[in-house]
């Protein structure tokens, strides 16, 4: 393979990353949540259910045990030992079996919240 070949391959590949980034980003803007497979998910490995949201669905329940499917987005979900709310984003949030969150990125005032930042 030449150099000219390996560079504009190259650069074809890197003009095809823009784009799909583009468009991945273009989809949380246009509808506020992120899109498969960069979408919130919940992994409950304690007892109890846990309530989660999402902008699509609303309210419902994680099982305890279960861990959310692809074909829902959450949002934010309440830790059954605080009844704090989290906010999600694109991270896998683990439910420890006490109850507790093991990874919250941020938490929020409710569901539906942004994020509260004390920088």
């Amino acid at each position: 393979m030449s150099a000219k070949k390996f560079f504009f391959g190259l650069v074809a590949l890197s003009f095809l990353g823009v784009a799909l980034a583009f468009l991945i980003f273009n989809e949380k803007e246009r509808d506020g949540h992120w899109p498969w497979p960069l979408n919130g998910r919940v992994v409950n490995q304690s007892q109890q259910a846990v309530k989660v949201w999402d902008d699509n669905h609303g309210f419902y329940w994680i099982a305890a045990g279960q861990a959310s499917g692809n074909e829902k987005d959450v949002d934010h979900a309440q830790e059954p030992l605080s009844q704090r709310w989290c906010k999600i984003d694109a991270h896998t949030l683990v439910v420890k079996p006490d109850g507790s969150f093991a990874n919250c990125p941020c938490y929020a005032l409710g569901a539906g919240r942004p994020c509260i930042r004390f920088e």
